[in-house]
């Protein structure tokens, strides 16, 4: 699957993570600082079935995003 180089920079930055590897809260793992382009993106992996990407419910602007594969 071809990935655009703004979803595979956001990729890559999940496949790092935060803590462990593979997850992390979006907006800590935002490679290009713009919530807007990050968040579009997201749903770009999303819809490709690599990530899987959940809302806080204690802090709705917080979405937490796992790997898929």
């Amino acid at each position: 699957m071809k990935l655009t180089d703004k979803e595979q920079q956001l990729l890559d930055s999940i496949v790092e993570g935060m803590d462990v590897p593979g997850e992390g809260w979006l907006h800590e793992l935002d490679p290009f600082n713009n919530t807007h382009v990050c968040a579009g993106v997201l749903g770009q992996l999303i819809s490709k079935n690599l990530v899987h990407s959940y809302q806080d419910e204690e802090s709705p602007d917080c979405y937490w995003v796992e790997l898929v594969i």
